[in-house]
């Protein structure tokens, strides 16, 4: 057994007042410095800690910044190889409608001298691809292809979609037809004409200059059997041709 002993700390102030003295177990002395001990350890690595975790914070936000970046431009390099793949696409199809001779012959063409004729085929060479009907005037499925006995196509689309010019030109008239309903035709000019049919409502008048993309018509729901779908037709030095042979994007 440990005998139990006292300890004594005695005050001694300054200019002989009077003294204190405290009495206190020695075990409880020993355990007040093992705790100063203790502290005196702990906080060094509490402190270390502490900045660490701070440092650790710091390095997470900076990991989440770069990560966001890299993937912002990982999707760019998405979207570029996007816009290349297209671009290669219309540059095949563009040199697909100048290679076809038998869709697009200059020597059909019939030269005058006053208004001499330049064939779509040459516009696009010269590049005035605006006025050759290369865009496709909505987003849709051909559900009837052109033939000598239906020279046109119908694009089918959800009723109400906004029908869109395939190249820019003027409005050349616009009426409504018992078939065909709300009718708007467009001349590129040099006999080129394009012909959309099937509208419920037009959003141009006749005069009107329109920009290729510019929206001129809205489609109709359809009548009887047909479900809603676009007419659309294209004309070249009075013949009407396959619209297919012209499209280039959408």
């Amino acid at each position: 057994m440990f005998k139990r002993s006292n300890i004594t700390f005695i005050v001694v102030p300054e200019k002989g007042r009077k003294t204190f003295e405290f009495k206190t177990s020695s075990t409880i002395v020993w355990l007040l410095g093992l705790c100063c001990v203790a502290i005196l350890v702990l906080v060094p690595f509490g402190l270390s800690a502490y900045l660490d975790k701070h440092g650790l914070v710091q390095r997470v936000a900076q990991l989440e910044q770069d990560n966001a970046l890299l993937e912002e431009q990982v999707g760019q390099i998405d979207r570029l190889e996007e816009m290349l793949v297209r671009l290669k696409r219309g540059n095949d199809q563009l040199r697909a409608i100048l290679g076809k001779q038998e869709a697009l012959d200059e020597e059909e063409a019939q030269p005058s001298d006053d208004f001499p004729y330049i064939s779509s085929m040459q516009r696009l060479r010269w590049g005035h691809v605006h006025t050759v009907p290369t865009w496709w005037p909505l987003r849709g499925l051909v559900i009837k292809s052109f033939s000598e006995e239906h020279p046109s196509v119908v694009i089918a689309a959800a009723a109400g979609s906004l029908v869109r010019a395939t190249a820019a030109g003027q409005v050349m008239h616009v009426s409504y037809d018992e078939h065909l309903g709300y009718v708007v035709m467009l001349d590129h000019g040099n006999g080129l004409l394009t012909e959309y049919g099937y509208n419920a409502s037009l959003l141009v008048d006749a005069g009107d200059y329109v920009l290729k993309g510019q929206s001129i018509a809205l489609l109709d729901e359809g009548r009887g059997s047909r479900g809603p779908g676009l007419h659309y037709a294209v004309q070249e030095d009075g013949q009407f041709r396959d619209p297919l042979l012209y499209r280039l994007w959408m």
